[in-house]
């Protein structure tokens, strides 16, 4: 079997890729315990400065990445750069990291001495987006690395040629085994892979519905999962913010990436008092928008990453109109052919808050705004969604914004800022938002088992 890959200008195939048997996948299993064995037995320094080589990998072919991901899925040049750059810095920054957090520690017990150990799981199945295709990849995997692990990559259908790149990146880390593998295996063969032995956790970066298909593979065959699915973040600009700052940082959070982020500001919840001017000062941030040629660099919005996803995002808007009666208040033109992945990019303003956005996360460029009148209403409001990643709170009084800010039910909560993946920080989300965390000192954790070594 095999897929293709379109081109977002008209939809037309650009290539087409083989997928892998269960003989091949095997086989890469295989060579990645082989290259566990190996792995395992270094010492978390000895990891790190292995990690040097993808540094430099990374840095010598920074514009190459950047280029790539542009001509896959459409993202403006200076974006994909920016991508390029913090994945760079992620690894630099993971050499870095003092991980003693990790070694061996000591503890009283009943027996004469107790020691507590993090062993490695193993081989981990990485199936990552098309989104962020190198950040994401990078984040999830480092940490992962250094824990002692090696990892099965599964990379979208979207991305291939970005996937046999990382690939490239991650060869010859050590000189007795691969470390990373990727592979383009079907969905269909997720049970197969994850009922291998040698395959002991999961990470997943995708949507909700993929999300509970793939746990529920990873608990009958008990191996270990961590999820960053969906996001519908709210911002809520109270009536004493800054709010051309509010407005430019909204705006930016909203388009950045054609609105294809787990973290992208999805919802906007405004004080009455202050909901006019707002709207205006947000008008004028769309009205910056440049349409145009990803691979430009004076574009800064591009198209979706792939034509069929136009039509599901008509439908969904659609369905928005009818069952909450948004209305649409400023809408800028793409400009571009009608059969490309290009979209218009919208602002729709609602009366109030309607049930039928529980669930709905919409990945394009297409702000909500949602009027409240109290501080109680604003977080009834962020916290009525089936999605719990990360919302903001935009104020001159702090006090305030942290009584708020413990109050919204999310993994991250931004005070007069944008949610961003930090290195140094936990990141994910809380209800169908996923399950553990990827980054910070957590990540190391995520794919090790505890083991407890004592002496009576």
């Amino acid at each position: 079997m095999s897929f293709e890959t379109r081109s977002f200008w008209d939809g037309s195939v650009k290539d087409s890729y083989k997928y892998c048997s269960q003989d091949e996948i095997l086989l890469s299993i295989e060579s990645l315990h082989k290259g566990f064995q190996v792995w395992r037995q270094l010492s978390y320094e000895k990891r790190q400065q292995a990690l040097v080589k993808l540094s430099e990998r990374i840095e010598a072919r920074q514009d190459e990445l950047a280029q790539l991901i542009t001509s896959e899925m459409g993202k403006p040049i200076q974006e994909a750069r920016a991508e390029v750059l913090k994945s760079l810095d992620a690894v630099k920054k993971a050499i870095a990291l003092d991980v003693s957090f990790l070694n061996e520690r000591l503890e009283k017990s009943q027996y004469s001495q107790s020691r507590v150990q993090y062993m490695p799981l193993g081989i981990v199945y990485a199936i990552m987006p098309w989104n962020l295709p190198l950040w994401q990849v990078i984040r999830m995997v480092v940490p992962a690395l250094i824990a002692g692990n090696v990892i099965l990559l599964k990379h979208s259908e979207i991305t291939p040629l970005t996937a046999n790149l990382i690939e490239e990146l991650f060869k010859d880390l050590i000189p007795n085994g691969p470390v990373l593998l990727n592979r383009f295996i079907r969905h269909d063969d997720t049970e197969f892979v994850l009922s291998q032995d040698f395959v002991g956790g999961v990470s997943l970066t995708g949507s909700v519905g993929a999300g509970k298909k793939v746990y529920e593979i990873a608990g009958r065959y008990l191996k270990k999962a961590v999820f960053e699915l969906g996001g519908s973040d709210p911002y809520l600009v109270l009536d004493d913010a800054d709010l051309p700052k509010a407005a430019s940082l909204v705006a930016k959070g909203r388009l950045n990436n054609c609105g294809q982020t787990c973290i992208s500001v999805k919802r906007v919840l405004v004080h009455e008092n202050v909901l006019q001017e707002f709207l205006q000062l947000l008008k004028l941030q769309y009205d910056q928008i440049i349409f145009g040629d990803p691979s430009s660099e004076q574009t800064t919005l591009g198209p979706l990453a792939h034509v069929r996803f136009k039509e599901s995002l008509k439908k969904q808007l659609q369905e928005l109109e009818l069952k909450t009666e948004a209305k649409l208040v400023y809408s800028r033109s793409h400009g571009q052919p009608q059969h490309s992945a290009f979209v218009d990019a919208g602002i729709y303003l609602l009366a109030k808050n309607s049930d039928w956005l529980r669930d709905q996360e919409i990945f394009a460029p297409i702000l909500l705004v949602i009027p409240f009148k109290e501080d109680a209403e604003a977080v009834s409001i962020a916290n009525a969604t089936d999605f719990a990643l990360g919302a903001g709170v935009f104020t001159s009084d702090l006090e305030r914004a942290e009584a708020l800010a413990r109050q919204i039910h999310a993994g991250q909560v931004v005070i007069n800022g944008l949610i961003g993946s930090d290195f140094f920080l936990p990141f994910g989300g809380f209800k169908k938002s996923g399950v553990g965390r990827e980054l910070g000192r957590e990540a190391f954790f995520e794919f090790t088992q505890t083991k407890v070594l004592a002496r009576a």
